[in-house]
């Protein structure tokens, strides 16, 4: 019995879920799931469509495949949020796990010391954002998981030796975990823009239900890149990076257009997350 499968038959696990998704802005989609909106949609009614454009991604159709490199990116980021948040905590070690959604207020404390140059009004917010957004990317984890199943497909599963932030990432106050997790969060909103650029989701209602519901993943990921920045004094953008993609050419995108970048350009750059070994 696969994780959405027990949710249809536990009410406990359900209603759970359901405050889960409702608090990251997927209450809607998440009760279309168990109404059995969405479905088994095996066609590839998408004739643009290439899975040589999402690299190494599975999946039985289009729906399945652009799902899974969401669910691929998200997999990532939670887990890459859950180490931060557990290194701006007192008393967290950075290999503990997330503790459960109704005791975050009580288990995730901030570090006495941690807020560097950030004044304590900043460093209060920048680690309310930190808690809030790591629960949310694990809704946005478990949601787009229990999609796929829902659909009688097979999720991606995590790198079997886990997660690490890049080599000589400094990660010391909350500051700098604010930074390190800042690239992270600019390159997911470009992954979601992305998927659309290339042919993406089929040209049905289960298609463009999927569709709105990575597009409101998309604008999630924005506010929270734009919130750490704010935090951090910078320009909440968009503000071009490396290798970024415009969606107006011919006009200038910084602070008026999001960048994008596409899948392949995204499965590699999030390779340097990966770690090598379980050390």
């Amino acid at each position: 019995m696969n994780d959405f499968e027990q949710m249809m038959k536990n009410p406990v696990d359900r209603r759970v879920f359901l405050q889960r998704m409702t608090a990251a802005g997927l209450g809607t989609a998440a009760l279309a799931l168990f109404a059995g909106c969405g479905g088994n949609d095996n066609n590839n009614n998408n004739p643009g469509f290439s899975s040589a454009d999402f690299r190494g991604v599975p999946g039985r159709n289009i729906n399945e495949v652009v799902l899974n490199y969401a669910l691929t990116l998200e997999i990532l980021e939670s887990d890459l949020y859950r180490q931060a948040l557990n290194l701006a905590s007192v008393g967290k070690s950075i290999n503990d796990p997330l503790a459960a959604f109704s005791a975050q207020d009580s288990t995730y404390i901030l570090q006495p010391g941690s807020a560097g140059n950030l004044s304590g009004t900043q460093a209060a917010a920048g680690f309310l954002y930190l808690k809030q957004y790591a629960y949310v990317e694990a809704a946005h984890r478990d949601f787009l998981r229990a999609a796929i199943q829902q659909g009688g497909g097979t999720p991606v599963t995590g790198n079997p030796t886990g997660y690490k932030f890049p080599t000589n990432t400094i990660l010391t106050d909350l500051p700098s975990i604010l930074q390190a997790l800042l690239p992270l969060e600019e390159t997911g909103v470009r992954a979601y823009l992305g998927a659309f650029k290339v042919p993406s989701f089929t040209a049905d209602t289960t298609g463009l239900n999927y569709a709105t519901v990575a597009a409101s993943i998309y604008s999630t990921e924005a506010r929270h890149s734009a919130a750490i920045s704010y935090i951090l004094g910078l320009d909440p953008g968009p503000t071009p990076r490396p290798g970024d993609l415009q969606v107006t050419p011919t006009y200038p995108s910084s602070n008026t257009f999001e960048y994008y970048l596409l899948p392949n350009t995204v499965i590699t750059a999030v390779s340097a997350y990966y770690k090598s070994s379980a050390v």
